[in-house]
C-alpha cells in the first residue's frame, strides 16, 4: 500500500504543468471565439516583393557583369614581347642616350601615319590557327641521320644545353650533326670538306717572305647540274621522311657551289619554315637543315578586315612573320627587277659612282656655302626649334591574306591568319588579322615626347 502511494507521488511531481495557474472558463471560451492574428499581411507582402525584386535586379546586374567574363574563352596564348623585356629596353635606350650625348648629335626620329587606300577591302573573314608541336625523339633523330650521312658516334648533350633549351650533337672529324629540342626542333648536318682547291699563285714579290698567296679557282665542272641537284635533293628528302612537294624546290647554282630551298610542310600546310641543302665547290653535300614539328589545329576564328588591320600597324604589337617562301619570291622579283634595270641604257652624264670632293690646286678644300654646318663642328641645340617628330603619311594600296608565324611567351611556334599590307613607299607590314581577345598581346610601346631641357633622345618605354 505504501509502495503504491509512493509511485503516485513520484508521477505527480514529474508533471510539468502541476504548478500552472488555473484559468477561468471565460478566458478559455473568449480565446476560442477571437480572430486569429495575421502573420503576413498585404503590406508585408508588398514590402517583400519590393525587396525580392531588388535582390533579383542586383543578381541580374551581377550576372550581366560576371557572365561575359566567365563565358569568354581565355586567350590561346600570350604573344612574345619583341622588345625582349622592359629591362633590356631601358638599358638599350640608355645606351642610345649615352651615344647621342657623346657624339653631340640628336638622333632625329619620324612618325608614320597609315591610311587604307580605296583598293583595300573592308570584308571580314575567318581563319585557322595552328600550334607547332615537336615530333619524335631528338636522340633517335640524330641516330637516324648519322646512318644516312655516314657519321659515326653516339649523340651527346652539348655543354651549353640546359633544361629549357636542350641540344644534342654528334661530331666526327669535319662532320657535325646537331639538334635543338625546343621551339621548332631545328636539326642540321654539316661537313667541312678537305678538298684541295686548284690555286693560281701570284707572281712572287721581291720579299724574304716565302709564303705565296693562293686564291681558289672555281671548278664548275664538279658541280652537278640543276636537274641533278634537284634529283639528289628529292632522294635525301625522301630518306629523311620530310613532307614536301618536288615542284616547290628552288635550286640556286653558280661556279662556286649550289644550294636548294623548299618550304617545310606539315600535313600539306606551309609552316612558314624552310629546309635548306648546300653543295660545295667540289659538288659534295656540305649542309642540310630542317625542323621536327607538326602543326596542330587549334580552331577557326573570326578575322578583321584589311582596312581595320591597317590601323594596327602603328601599335607595333600585332606583328607576325611572313612565310619564308614569301621572302624567296620577293628576292626573286628583286633580282629580276635589278636585271631589267641593268639592261636599260644609262643616260649620258649620269653615273652611280660616288664623286669625290673637289680640291683646289693648293690641296685645300673649297669654301663651304654660307650657313653650311661642318660635321666636325659640335651641334648646338636651338631652343626655339620644333622637336616634334616628322609625320609621314603612308597609304596602304593593297592587302594580301596569308599565314603569319608568331612566337608565344613560352617559346612555342604558332601559325595565325594575317595580312601583308603593301604601301605606296614600296615596303610592306605583316599584321595579324585575328579579332581582339583571341590572343593576349604585349603592352603597346609609346614614344615619350621630348622635353626641351632634356639632353639625349626620347626614351621608348613599355606601358605598365
Amino acid at each position: 500500500m505504501n509502495e503504491e502511494f509512493e509511485l503516485q507521488k513520484r508521477i505527480a511531481s514529474a508533471d510539468p504543468g502541476r504548478d500552472a495557474p488555473v484559468l477561468d472558463h471565460t478566458v478559455v471560451t473568449g480565446a476560442s471565439l477571437g480572430k486569429p492574428r495575421r502573420q503576413f499581411g498585404f503590406r508585408g507582402l508588398r514590402l517583400g516583393v519590393g525587396v525580392g525584386s531588388f535582390s533579383l535586379a542586383a543578381t541580374a546586374v551581377a550576372l550581366a557583369v560576371t557572365l561575359p567574363a566567365v563565358m569568354t574563352p581565355p586567350a590561346l596564348f600570350t604573344v612574345a614581347d619583341s622588345s625582349g623585356g622592359g629591362q633590356k629596353l631601358s638599358s638599350d635606350a640608355a645606351s642610345t642616350s649615352d651615344m647621342a650625348e657623346s657624339s653631340v648629335y640628336w638622333p632625329g626620329w619620324m612618325s608614320y601615319e597609315y591610311n587604307a587606300g580605296s583598293a583595300v577591302s573592308n570584308a571580314t573573314g575567318n581563319g585557322q590557327v595552328f600550334q607547332g608541336k615537336l615530333v619524335g625523339d631528338p636522340l633517335e633523330i640524330l641516330k637516324r641521320m648519322s646512318i644516312l650521312f655516314g657519321v659515326t658516334g653516339e649523340p651527346v648533350r652539348d655543354e651549353w644545353s640546359d633544361d629549357s633549351y636542350p641540344s644534342y650533337s654528334i661530331t666526327e672529324e669535319n662532320a657535325y650533326l646537331g639538334i635543338y629540342w625546343s621551339r621548332t626542333g631545328t636539326w642540321s648536318f654539316s661537313n667541312w670538306t678537305n678538298y684541295q682547291y686548284d690555286c693560281v699563285e701570284d707572281a712572287p714579290e721581291t720579299s724574304n717572305d716565302k709564303r705565296q698567296p693562293c686564291e681558289p679557282q672555281p671548278t664548275p665542272e664538279l658541280i652537278p647540274s640543276a636537274s641533278e641537284l634537284r634529283g639528289e635533293a628529292v632522294s635525301l628528302l625522301e630518306q629523311v621522311g620530310l613532307d614536301f612537294q618536288a615542284d616547290s624546290i628552288t635550286i640556286y647554282r653558280d661556279d662556286w657551289g649550289a644550294y636548294a630551298y623548299l618550304p617545310y610542310l606539315t600535313g600539306g600546310i606551309d609552316s612558314g619554315l624552310a629546309t635548306y641543302l648546300n653543295w660545295g665547290m667540289d659538288g659534295q653535300l656540305t649542309y642540310f637543315s630542317s625542323h621536327s614539328i607538326e602543326l596542330v589545329a587549334r580552331g577557326s576564328f573570326d578575322t578583321v578586315s584589311a582596312v581595320d588591320a591597317v590601323s594596327r600597324i602603328s601599335e607595333g604589337r600585332w606583328y607576325g612573320s611572313p612565310p619564308e617562301s614569301f621572302y624567296r619570291a620577293l628576292e626573286g622579283q628583286m633580282v629580276a627587277d635589278s636585271r631589267m634595270a641593268s639592261s636599260e641604257p644609262v643616260e649620258s652624264g649620269i653615273s652611280d659612282e660616288i664623286q669625290s670632293e673637289p680640291y683646289l690646286e693648293n690641296g685645300t678644300a673649297p669654301a663651304t656655302e654660307p650657313g653650311a654646318v661642318s660635321i666636325d663642328e659640335p651641334y648646338i641645340e636651338d631652343p626655339i626649334q620644333n622637336y616634334e617628330p616628322e609625320i609621314t603619311q603612308l597609304t596602304v594600296e593593297r592587302a594580301e591574306a596569308t599565314m603569319l608565324s608568331v612566337w608565344d611567351s613560352l617559346g612555342n611556334y604558332w601559325l595565325v591568319p594575317g595580312y601583308l599590307l603593301f604601301n605606296d613607299q614600296s615596303w610592306f607590314d605583316s599584321v595579324i588579322s585575328l579579332e581582339e581577345g583571341v590572343l593576349e598581346l604585349p603592352e603597346p610601346m609609346v614614344m615619350l615626347p621630348m622635353d626641351v631641357n632634356q639632353k639625349g633622345p626620347a626614351v621608348s618605354e613599355m606601358i605598365d
